[in-house]
């Protein structure tokens, strides 16, 4: 029986855009995860949960989550995109991709336009600031990535991509 540290916090975690570097402290004894261990989405679940505390440790200087930096890439490969398609794409709420371009905006690194196509749309641009903090996100990214990659048994990624995009599609 497989048995593992589990902590209430980290059961209960929600992604989030900046974890803190230092790891939770156990609340539990050992704990048998016999029960969900072997179920696929647990393991995307505690998987996902450590790719982001690893993607907000690396960008803890930035203060970017990775909602933010999708949306930067977005707005770079497609410039005038709409929030709502925007939203769409990363399965995203609107109501939450308007809150994210606020606080990208602000920091100066997209500008929301009246669209040219739909005057109720806003279109968005990602500004020179914005595409010089990105190449620096990139080369973080593209690093952890590689760490991340190194995890695979035979460093398989293209066939761990392949799966979880065969997973993402509808029934």
């Amino acid at each position: 029986m497989a048995r593992t540290r589990l902590t209430a916090r980290a059961a209960e975690a929600k992604p989030r855009a900046v974890a803190s570097a230092a790891a939770p402290a156990p609340a539990t004894p050992d704990l048998s995860l016999a029960g969900v261990d072997g179920f696929i989405g647990y393991a995307i679940r505690r998987a996902q949960l450590s790719v982001f505390q690893d993607f907000g440790e690396r960008m803890a200087e930035f203060a970017i989550s990775t909602a933010q930096f999708s949306v930067m890439r977005l707005a770079r490969d497609n410039p005038g995109l709409n929030q709502r398609t925007l939203a769409e794409a990363l399965g995203a709420e609107t109501s939450r991709m308007v809150l994210i371009i606020d606080e990208l905006e602000r920091r100066g690194v997209v500008d929301r336009l009246p669209s040219t196509l739909d005057r109720r749309s806003r279109a968005i641009y990602l500004t020179a600031e914005g595409r010089k903090l990105l190449r620096r996100l990139e080369r973080r990214v593209a690093a952890q990535d590689r760490a991340m990659v190194k995890r695979l048994r035979g460093d398989d990624k293209d066939a761990l991509l392949r799966m979880l995009r065969n997973l993402a599609k509808p029934l």
